[in-house]
């Protein structure tokens, strides 16, 4: 149930506080006064979309709040479900929209940041706002299917096992034509991939080769001035008594006869010891290095050929190295491996698909043998509501009929048909219904429909065109009665509507330093009673209209 609204900065309100009671309410005033203005903030804050040229004042925010008791409304599976905050001892829920002069807005749930998707869900359980306009929806497929499930006891214990299986259904659907798709191409190409599968295969890449034949064939290459170069080092480095190895050890010698007399010679006699270690060591390095045979042609060709052979693969596929090969192979092995088992996998998805297809045709016919008995039952209760609106002739044929696809809400098609005139067959109600018979017509399902909702507040803005006299008395009582076990909400033209409301609000303009602003004030029993009687008289307030106001509120 709404309990208060709080409005800032929004069109023509300046700031404006509304606690609203539970039962019947009606909110009346002036065409242009601002009836819809608060409708519209109240739109704002459960959802709709939002922009910079709601603000009052450009240079400032627009902030909405209101306050709902959802006391006994079994939301906290739908807090739970979204993470936000919810303390089932205290029934006061809070929502917030905030509209920023650059038009991006922010929306709260009990001072928690959520998205506005999230807002219009919750919105859902709060509040059902009906418009004159929505009585176009009334002629619409998808609304009635909407309205029937509304009305049906088990709905809600079928639609969740069927909307898992048709979700199921659908992603599987998606998921075989795209395998199916990813076949017919990989068959086509597979000989192909095999054709560059076996062309890799058969060298036997090893990793690191190209590197190693690179370095021995350039070795190879070089073969000439590698032997020339290093047969003159070793003799250098360790031949005859002139050699550097030769001189490195008479020099040793002597300066080791000195060292005794000279703290600086014998110092450096480790490292001259280190410097003859280590010139033995090069020398066998390069004795080593010269006695090898680098001038083998076999080689040099069969390393010039596979590298040839290396390189025009690698440009080929695009990559540096046998490295790129190794994984192009693998890669190539991976995708012809796959066709092996993918027509063993499609035939289980595709087995699962027909599995979901049986059950999908058993639950929807299930849910169309209780969519005709709860049709049945919501075609009379709607009729005999239009009996009590004064529309006693109509009548109402809710038809099902296979649309034989699965769809969101099943495979039904379901009609509305109705007439208002005895002996006039039921036609779609877009043909045949005025403005005022859709208008009494909505009234009629409204009020049937949520006997069975926990919704805590209904909204009719005014739904009473084409309505009068003594036809708007029994809309008024229809709203008084709904008003037992929900919280309704008004905007109306009609005396007869207002007077029969527990609870009166009037908005009327005023102006505040130089702008026209909207006012919004609660009447006690005697304004109350001029208002009605303003609404009577064409604003004349007359004595006799006061009395017939009286007499009015009485009824």
């Amino acid at each position: 149930m709404l309990q208060h609204l709080h409005i800032e900065n929004y069109a023509l309100i300046q700031a404006l506080d509304v606690d609203i009671d539970s039962g019947f309410c009606v909110i009346t005033g002036e065409t242009g006064a601002g009836k819809s203005i608060l409708l519209g903030a109240l739109g704002l804050v459960l959802g709709q979309r939002a922009d910079g040229g709601i603000l009052l004042d450009a240079g400032k925010k627009c902030v909405i709040e209101a306050h709902f008791d959802v006391e006994n409304m079994g939301l906290a599976g739908f807090f739970a479900a979204n993470d936000l905050d919810f303390n089932e001892e205290d029934p006061l829920l809070i929502l917030r929209r905030e509209v920023l002069p650059n038009g991006k807005s922010r929306a709260f749930v009990n001072d928690t940041p959520v998205v506005l998707p999230l807002l219009k869900e919750l919105a859902l359980f709060l509040v059902d706002i009906h418009s004159q306009h929505e009585t176009l929806t009334l002629g619409r497929a998808d609304f009635q299917l909407q309205l029937l499930d509304s009305y049906m006891d088990d709905s809600a214990r079928i639609r969740p096992r069927y909307s898992e299986a048709y979700a199921r259904y659908k992603s599987l659907h998606k998921e075989i034509e795209r395998q199916r798709e990813e076949l017919d191409k990989y068959r086509k190409e597979q000989d192909y991939w095999q054709f560059l599968f076996d062309e890799l295969d058969k060298l036997n890449l090893v990793a690191g080769e190209q590197e190693r034949m690179e370095e021995a064939l350039e070795r190879l290459s070089h073969a000439q001035a590698l032997h020339v170069t290093l047969a003159a080092a070793v003799a250098e480095t360790d031949g005859e008594e002139m050699s550097l190895r030769s001189r490195v050890g008479n020099l040793l010698r002597e300066l080791k006869k000195i060292a005794p007399y000279h703290k600086g010679v014998e110092a450096s006699l480790p490292r001259w010891q280190s410097l003859s270690a280590e010139l033995a060591d090069l020398g066998a390095d390069l004795s080593r290095w010269s006695e090898e045979d680098d001038t083998d042609q076999d080689t040099k060709n069969r390393y010039e050929e596979r590298l040839d052979t290396l390189y025009r693969l690698e440009r080929k596929h695009g990559v540096e190295d046998e490295s790129g090969l190794l994984a192009i192979r693998d890669d190539l092995a991976r995708k012809i491996g796959r066709l092996g088992g993918a027509d063993e996998e499609l035939s289980a998805k595709e087995q699962e698909l027909s599995g979901l297809e049986r059950k999908l045709e058993c639950l929807s016919a299930e849910w169309h043998q209780r969519r005709e008995a709860a049709g049945k039952e919501l075609q009379q209760a709607i009729v005999d509501a239009l009996a009590e609106l004064g529309m006693e002739q109509s009548r109402l044929e809710i038809r099902l009929s296979d649309t034989g696809r699965f769809g969101p809400a099943g495979r039904d098609k379901v009609e509305f048909l109705f007439t208002a005139n005895l002996g006039a067959a039921p036609r779609e109600i877009s043909k045949v219904a005025s403005g005022g018979e859709l208008s009494r017509l909505m009234l009629a399902v409204k009020s049937v429909i949520h006997r069975r909702d926990v919704l805590g507040t209904i909204i009719f803005d005014e739904i009473d065109t084409g309505v009068s006299g003594k036809i708007a008395g029994k809309v008024a009582a229809m709203m008084g009665r709904m008003s037992r076990y929900m919280q309704v909400i008004a905007i109306t033209h009609l005396p007869q509507i207002a007077a029969k409301a527990a609870t009166h609000f009037h908005v009327y303009k005023a102006e505040e330093d130089g702008k026209t602003v909207s006012r919004i004030k609660r009447l006690d029993a005697r304004e109350h009673v001029r208002s009605i009687a303003s609404m009577l008289s064409n604003e004349q307030v007359t004595g006799a209209a006061l009395e017939a106001a009286r007499e009015l509120i009485k009824r």
